[in-house]
């Protein structure tokens, strides 16, 4: 009988500590998953030619050559991002590109002359991207806040 408590005693502590010794670990967040990381890298550098030629958009003062040039690169990039390919993480495209769709409306604008209709589609568009950054830093960071 004693043998039978302590191999009771034994299972259950043997049980207790298996259980609680090793907690379930924390899934990585996206932000850390390498396909997400190369879908990412592979954006950036139309990223930064989207910010330059929206800057250099925005600039236009009357229409020209070279600012249909500038137009049509503007059109070419925004197109360029929302067509690059699905993002590895469910939410994350509408979240990457928001805004990209008022910037072809803005290229649009701009190939037909009303500047002043394109800068109020880039402002729309930039305003559009600013509120889904914190969408985005939330999704890459595994932080859905209820989502």
């Amino acid at each position: 009988m004693a043998a039978l408590a302590v191999a009771g005693m034994l299972l259950s502590g043997g049980l207790w500590i298996s259980s609680g010794a090793s907690p379930r670990a924390a899934a990585a967040p996206p932000a850390e998953n390498l396909t997400i990381q190369q879908w990412l890298s592979g954006r950036e550098a139309l990223q930064i030619e989207l910010n330059n030629t929206l800057v250099e958009t925005r600039q236009l003062t009357a229409p020209s050559s070279q600012a249909t040039t500038i137009c049509q690169k503007l059109a070419r990039v925004s197109q360029q991002l929302l067509h690059s390919g699905r993002s590895p993480h469910p939410h994350l495209d509408t979240a990457a590109n928001a805004g990209i769709t008022q910037f072809t409306k803005a290229a649009q604008a701009c190939l037909a002359g009303d500047l002043s209709l394109t800068r109020r589609q880039i402002d729309d568009g930039t305003t559009l991207r600013a509120d889904a950054q914190d969408t985005l830093d939330q999704l890459l960071h595994g932080d859905h806040g209820g989502h």
